[in-house]
């Protein structure tokens, strides 16, 4: 092989690779904290599921977040679309949860001593941060260049 049959990486494509490292890391730690709760009652749109059910949401959401994370990874655009739907079902569930459920019924749920005011504040700040989410990944969607359908 010669010197000239080598691909170099040009510095825009390092750069693409460094934008999508911390979105990587947000949705590695949601998916973590989605399976902490493995075991115990879900709130999902306004309901608290409980038992087989909430463990069948939680499974099917640390799945459908394992997915995104590899698609990021592999920069594959039908992930941004799918990012921004799920970040958008995840910001609708979680109003829907602070309105329709019980604050004491969540936090008693979740074993936390958290006020009701301090959980009404996070549940507010994770839907700013969905929505921010999506704005970055608007801004960021040139980013997204594999066209593939499939992950390999």
């Amino acid at each position: 092989m010669k010197e000239t049959d080598r691909i170099v990486a040009s510095e825009d494509d390092k750069k693409r690779n460094f934008v999508l490292i911390p979105l990587t890391g947000v949705y590695l730690l949601a998916m973590l904290v989605t399976l902490s709760d493995l075991g115990g009652d879900f709130p999902f749109m306004g309901r608290l599921c409980k038992g087989d059910e909430a463990e069948h949401l939680i499974f099917a959401n640390s799945i459908v977040s394992l997915y995104l994370i590899v698609g990021i990874l592999k920069r594959q655009r039908l992930t941004l679309w799918l990012l921004i739907a799920y970040n958008f079902a995840a910001s609708a569930s979680g109003m829907a949860n602070l309105i329709m459920l019980p604050v004491q019924q969540v936090v008693t749920a979740s074993g936390a001593l958290v006020p009701d005011y301090g959980y009404r504040i996070n549940a507010f700040c994770v839907f700013l941060l969905f929505l921010l989410l999506n704005v970055f990944l608007y801004f960021h969607k040139d980013r997204f260049d594999n066209k593939s359908i499939y992950l390999w």
